[in-house]
């Protein structure tokens, strides 16, 4: 049974007085352990975890492009807040929308197929994602290169499709591959520090990737290795695993309408 909420546990964590991610004291910012942007009711953070620096960083690098594009019809179709500017997603449009008797490939369809915007409202109810093989360190594969292959899920968010609705409905948006997989590896890398303490021993490797000094990000992040039956009571989930060599973070998006699992590495047991 799915709940289908946005709520989610609201906690702030104590600061640890420096950076998380370079150990620095100085110009501290709160980090947020699910982006605010992805925040429905409630949330996590920890209190002054990161300095601007390197906050502005991530935000820049992965964060933004994931959030404006893999991520944002799921956004907009579940209002979710900015809580920055105190304001819904709700007034802004989707575009690449199609509307028409046939059935649509989205992976090989025309973009001139996809020509409508529409309010958030009114789109297909659904959210598509990319789905990759297990990371490559919980397998013994060598991922430098990128992932293999990839596999498109689909997400269905509960709401019943518009009474005005003509035709067979799809819904086209951009991706960047890899962005979404660095946000949900910081997702993990902040979870575990905000649960475990910060040690700048720990997380050596994790910690290297989202600072930018390795780009390996598919060794790290992928499907869970082992099917996974979770809670889902709230809007996003996050389970601690031990996976022979290596502990590993369970990350459960949009949990509450069952949404995708991801798996990250954090280190060698």
């Amino acid at each position: 049974m799915l709940f289908r909420t946005i709520e989610m546990p609201a906690r702030t964590y104590p600061s640890f007085g420096r950076c998380i991610f370079c150990g620095k004291s100085e110009d501290l910012t709160d980090e947020h352990v699910v982006p605010e942007a992805l925040t429905g009711i409630g949330e996590m953070k920890i209190a002054l975890g990161s300095c601007r620096k390197h906050n502005n960083e991530a935000n820049e690098r992965y964060e933004q492009p994931a959030l404006r594009n893999d991520f944002l019809p799921v956004r907009r179709m579940l209002s979710l807040k900015r809580k920055r500017r105190g304001k819904k997603t709700t007034s802004a449009r989707i575009s690449g929308f199609a509307s028409n008797p046939h059935e649509i490939d989205l992976l090989t369809a025309d973009p001139s197929e996809f020509d409508r915007s529409l309010d958030p409202f009114d789109a297909p109810p659904i959210f598509t994602f990319v789905m990759h093989p297990p990371p490559g360190l919980l397998i013994g594969e060598e991922r430098a290169e990128g992932s293999p292959s990839i596999r498109i899920g689909i997400l269905h968010l509960g709401k019943p499709t518009p009474s005005n609705a003509e035709g067979t409905h799809a819904l086209r948006s951009p991706g960047v591959l890899g962005a979404p997989e660095m946000m949900v590896a910081k997702m993990a890398f902040c979870f575990a520090v905000a649960e475990r303490g910060l040690d700048f021993e720990r997380y050596t490797d994790l910690r290297d990737l989202l600072m930018g000094r390795r780009s390996d990000v598919f060794n790290f992040v992928g499907t869970p290795v082992v099917e996974e039956k979770l809670a889902n009571r709230h809007l996003h989930a996050f389970y601690f695993r031990k996976r022979e060599a290596f502990e590993t973070v369970i990350v459960h998006l949009f949990a509450s309408f069952g949404g995708p699992m991801y798996e990250v590495v954090l280190e060698p047991r």
